[in-house]
């Protein structure tokens, strides 16, 4: 008898939750969790309080849809558009971000 819970929807599930509270420490204007030594927050104060803004809605959106993803059957319609609307929403963030970060080059 299978089990309700996969490996992967649970993977899913604790990666939707890693990911939310990492979206609602954004909003809340905490410093990151793992300070790297090549992140930009720590010199430009302008640019981590209009990305950590953006980045908190980006993690928050992006958890929900993959915790409605891991309940949801693939081959349903509801999957592929939420799995679609999910892909161009990353990929229009991620050009905005590229095209905010290089904007002063």
């Amino acid at each position: 008898m299978d089990s309700f819970f996969s490996s992967s929807t649970l993977f899913n599930i604790v990666l939707a939750v890693i990911w939310f509270i990492s979206g609602i420490r954004d909003l809340q204007g905490k410093d990151p969790l793992i300070k790297l030594p090549f992140n930009q927050y720590v010199r430009d104060p302008e640019y981590r309080a209009f990305w950590q803004k953006k980045n908190g809605v980006f993690y928050m959106l992006n958890a929900l849809a993959f915790l409605i993803l891991a309940f949801t059957p693939v081959t349903s319609l509801v999957y592929r558009i939420l799995f679609g609307v999910a892909i161009v929403g990353d990929l229009l963030y991620l050009v905005a971000y590229e095209s905010w970060n290089h904007s002063a080059d």
